[in-house]
């Protein structure tokens, strides 16, 4: 397992994506902006056996980094970070509850079902959505994303599951997950997920303040049709405000906390450490998200 898909594994082990991490709120009617066009989805229908996410092998030894880091965000010592007796059931129980809610149920398995192009980056790159039924019956999501390098070579790199199946994500009636990659004037992001399938339009609010409403005619998802698959290419934009409108109501809305943003800014900034041990702490991106915790 890559480091970055270590990671990302361990944020949906912890319930720190993007669906579940913005305070999500209803509020009083107002005016969306005039829409742009649908982003082109293509609803497609494609087996994906790529589940990396059930490989528990590196699953132990990233999540007692991670969490070690976040316990200890004043300090960087060149010691072994180790787990307490008590976090480490702590996790297990975590890690079981996860792997039972994101087991597909029996007779259906993870399939591709949308797809954005994202040639902007490089023709042939795209994202793609998987979506699949849990033991329980609820919607489970993750994304894949391939970016061409040229020359025959391409990246692939992903989320992993989150949706209603996952447990303390709280996806609501805004169900969307933020990723981004590369770094410095190569960092690029981009957001994937469903919305119900009743909600007409989809304002997004920009870090710095731009404001971009999109219609809502994305294909729905094949077997849960009350959701509605939104997909978007946001270059090197970081959302901050979502507005979800049913005609003229608006029906939901999540907003990203000011220390949400300034985290998003540093890994828009510099790259993943190179290893997890002790010299991660000595990383430009530890130390750009260690001051953005020290300002809240």
């Amino acid at each position: 397992m890559s480091l970055a898909r270590a990671l990302i594994l361990i944020c949906s082990l912890l319930a720190v994506s993007a669906c579940g991490s913005a305070r999500s709120e209803q509020s009083a009617d107002a005016d969306p902006v005039a829409p742009l066009p649908v982003p082109p989805i293509q609803a497609i229908d494609e087996p994906f056996a790529d589940l990396w996410w059930v490989d528990t092998g590196d699953r132990g030894a990233s999540g007692s980094t991670v969490i070690c880091a976040q316990e200890d965000s004043k300090t960087t010592t060149d010691q072994d970070c180790e787990l307490t007796p008590e976090l480490k059931e702590q996790m297990r129980r975590h890690e079981e509850e996860f792997e039972r809610a994101t087991t597909p149920a029996k007779g259906s398995e993870p399939r591709a079902i949308a797809r954005l192009r994202l040639d902007q980056r490089r023709a042939g790159s795209r994202l793609d959505l998987i979506a699949w039924k849990s033991q329980s019956g609820e919607l489970c999501l993750a994304d894949e994303e391939t970016i061409e390098k040229g020359n025959g070579d391409s990246a692939g790199g992903g989320g992993g599951p989150f949706g209603p199946c996952v447990p303390g994500q709280r996806c609501g009636d805004i169900c969307l997950s933020f990723s981004g990659g590369g770094s410095g004037t190569e960092w690029q992001s981009s957001t994937v997920g469903v919305l119900p399938a009743k909600a007409d339009l989809l304002r997004i609010t920009f870090d710095g303040g731009r404001e971009v409403t999109y219609k809502l005619a994305g294909p729905l998802v094949p077997g849960f049709p009350e959701y509605r698959v939104f997909m978007l290419d946001l270059g090197r934009g970081i959302e901050t405000r979502l507005e979800l409108f049913e005609g003229e109501k608006l029906i939901a809305e999540e907003k990203r906390s000011d220390l949400e943003i300034r985290r998003m800014r540093c890994n828009g900034q510099f790259p993943p450490p190179a290893t997890m041990g002790a010299e991660a702490g000595k990383s430009p991106l530890y130390a750009c998200l260690e001051k953005a915790g020290a300002a809240e």
